[in-house]
């Protein structure tokens, strides 16, 4: 019977997936477990039959014999720590052992193989940390069209349903996944982001379904994929309309069975995640097209929020612009810049393309490279002076100023930035305006634009 017990223990020890390395009361390697050989790298005749203190020189060294000296003096039972070698992290618990008379036996040391854990924890703070912004710029709206889709993300968050986020780039689409999950039961689960777009075609169904050892040239150990990692929590499919349509059927057939199946796995893994996908295309566009598929549109398309861009939020320039204005101003160890009224006039009247993105680019710039406590249209890219210059003639007719006051308005802002342009020389300008020197020199000084730099 004693042996039967004794074979017992052993199967269990050999078929454990933690690493299981015991040391004698002279702390001697005497078991490691085929667990320990892959975690830590090292074949078990190597090792067994060695002291542990040979196999840590240095500073380690000494911690582990003070450590192992602890638990035979029994100050402490147990104890860990995190280790980093051969490029990867190790957690490791040392507890003593000892026979019921008290007489210390050895120390069993159990190793688990930490690296994708660390991973993703230092994935989620980095995500959680864009998206603190992102949550920042999220809340910092006035316009009725923004605070539709908060108010719309905040309430979504209570249910499980898949949802799909779309809206031009740098509108804040991740705003809205970050709410929808902070405002969720998963809210303590992980919320783990893929971006699709970004990921090789031949590194897909590896990152989001994983895969085991010897599954393809370098799988030198299991790897969970997004999939498994986001259990319990929120996955992210970020750009999901540039997904290539054989990636599509398979993530098709993930969301149908809420199971995944790693590359060279045998069996499959059951999965508990909320679905929460975003896009800048339009996707019923590209279901026409061929680009899409439908099915996966539709299991995808179960809740749609569409996030505005800046454009119809106007409202919301004004009080974005100054939190990225304070943003950068402290970033930068500088006194907190403000808008100008001729700088805010020129924002409030662009079209920004790349939305709030853009907004918040331009205003890092201008924080850069102004000289004093108010942010002056030269302080801005040359892209939104530019663009101010079209726009002026709609801002007079809203105005509702008279022809004539329109057009000296217009001419004005227009030779304004024709000298700028030109580096404020008068030959060169009035050559790209196509009238005279003569007219240009009239026009500046009827339009007060005398600068000290023209010439």
């Amino acid at each position: 019977m004693a042996k039967e017990v004794t074979s017992i223990y052993q199967s269990i020890v050999e078929e454990m997936t933690e690493g299981v390395v015991f040391l004698d009361a002279d702390d001697v390697i005497c078991i490691c477990n085929p667990a320990a050989e892959r975690i830590r790298r090292v074949k078990a005749e190597r090792i067994i039959g060695r002291s542990i203190y040979s196999l840590h020189p240095g500073r380690m060294h000494d911690r582990i014999r003070q450590l192992i000296e602890s638990l035979k003096s029994g100050r402490i039972s147990s104890g860990s720590r995190i280790i980093h070698a051969q490029k990867r992290f190790f957690s490791n618990s040392y507890t003593a052992i000892k026979a019921p008379d008290g007489t210390y036996l050895g120390t069993l040391l159990i190793s688990r193989d930490v690296t994708e854990e660390k991973r993703l924890r230092e994935e989620n703070e980095s995500l959680r940390s864009r998206q603190s912004d992102e949550k920042m710029k999220c809340l910092v709206v006035h316009s009725d069209a923004a605070l539709r889709v908060m108010d719309m993300a905040v309430s979504l968050g209570q249910i499980d349903s898949t949802v799909l986020v779309t809206g031009e780039n740098g509108t804040g689409k991740e705003c809205v996944v970050e709410l929808l999950h902070q405002n969720s039961p998963r809210r303590n689960g992980p919320l783990v982001k893929v971006n699709c777009a970004a990921l090789p075609d031949n590194l897909i169904e590896s990152e989001l379904f994983g895969f085991v050892k010897g599954a393809f040239t370098g799988a030198t150990e299991n790897r969970k994929g997004k999939f498994e990692l986001a259990n319990g929590g929120t996955l992210f499919l970020d750009e999901v309309g540039d997904l290539p349509l054989a990636s599509q059927a398979k993530l098709l057939r993930v969301l149908q069975e809420r199971k995944v199946q790693p590359l060279g796995g045998k069996s499959e893994v059951l999965i508990d995640v909320r679905i929460v996908a975003a896009t800048n295309h339009i996707l019923s566009d590209d279901v026409a097209g061929g680009k899409f598929r439908e099915d996966l549109f539709y299991r995808l398309n179960v809740i749609h929020i569409d996030v505005p861009p800046l454009r119809e939020r106007r409202e919301d320039i004004e009080p974005l612009a100054e939190m990225f204005l304070d943003k950068f101003s402290t970033q930068m160890n500088k006194p907190v810049r403000h808008l100008s009224t001729e700088a805010l006039n020129i924002l409030l009247h662009h079209h920004f393309p790349g939305n709030i993105r853009q907004l918040e680019h331009a205003m890092e710039r201008a924080v850069a490279l102004s000289s004093g406590e108010l942010i002056l249209p030269d302080d801005l890219p040359q892209d939104l002076l530019s663009a101010s210059v079209v726009t002026t003639a709609q801002h007079t007719i809203q105005g509702g100023l008279a022809l004539k006051e329109a057009v000296d308005f217009f001419e004005r802002d227009y030779i304004a930035a024709a000298l700028k342009q030109c580096d404020y020389k008068k030959s060169k300008t009035a050559e790209h305006l196509g009238i005279s020197r003569k007219s240009l020199w009239e026009k500046i000084q009827r339009y007060n634009l005398t600068d000290a730099s023209v010439t």
